[in-house]
């Protein structure tokens, strides 16, 4: 119908009326790309947060994982500390020998750092790391999962001294004792004294309990590096609404 009118117009050199039609013809592409503009802005907006929701529970699930990787190497540290104490008291064994044993079997336990990082994949991948509008939100995410990534190097250290470890331990204790996550486990005394005076006669074993030592120092400073960087990720995503933004009409 507008084109039949211009047509008219144009007909009856009416170049006002023609005018006047033309600039209706561009106002209406105008606001239709504006329209379309916007829609495209608030999809992105919404992708954007859905993006930033998912690394929030993913950061989440970081926070409590590298709780469980501290207590274990602290545990673990604690461990092969009361073993070498028993190379010059062997009265700790007496008093303890469930502690003893376990000990033994423990050190070598190894939980791998492996954080949730499949939000960061996919935007990576897709190419969307745009849609997270805040630059400096952006490069504190990807600077968090570079430093985990850094720190996987450290823990492929670990874990061949952890290897390397347990690899000398399998004649010290007996088949029934190598769970070191069995609960409520206890050994007699005479048991302890048996696994004690193999272990005493095996050097390159208890040659390994420092460099255990060592290595799980350095998984706890990595960790605890890594966890109080989720923590303040975790808060910048929050703290400042940034879930909740999006952009205006």
């Amino acid at each position: 119908m507008l084109l039949r009118r211009i047509t008219k117009h144009v007909v009856d050199q009416n170049w006002v009326a023609v005018g006047i039609d033309m600039l209706v013809v561009i106002l209406g592409i105008y606001i239709g790309f504006q329209l379309n503009n916007w829609n495209v802005e608030r999809q992105n907006a919404k992708k954007g947060k859905n993006y930033l929701e998912r690394i929030a529970d993913e950061l989440e699930q970081d926070i409590r994982f590298f709780d469980g990787v501290l207590n274990s190497n602290n545990r673990s540290i604690e461990n092969a500390q009361f073993l070498l104490e028993t190379l010059d008291k062997e009265d700790l064994v007496r008093e303890d020998p469930t502690r003893f044993i376990t000990s033994v079997a423990s050190v070598g336990a190894s939980i791998v750092v492996n954080v949730s990082n499949n939000t960061f994949e996919e935007i990576k991948f897709s190419g969307n790391l745009e849609l997270i509008a805040d630059e400096e939100l952006r490069n504190q995410i990807a600077d968090y999962y570079d430093f985990i990534e850094v720190s996987q190097t450290f823990s492929h250290l670990r874990f061949n001294a952890e290897t390397e470890y347990q690899n000398r331990y399998a004649g010290t204790l007996a088949p029934d004792q190598f769970n070191q996550f069995v609960r409520d486990v206890s050994y007699s005394e005479v048991d302890a004294l048996l696994v004690y005076e193999r272990f005493t006669q095996t050097p390159d074993l208890i040659e390994w309990l420092p460099i255990i030592i060592n290595a799980k120092r350095g998984t706890i400073a990595f960790s605890t590096r890594s966890q109080q960087n989720a923590k303040d990720l975790l808060d910048k995503i929050r703290g400042k609404a940034i879930l909740a933004e999006e952009p205006s009409n």
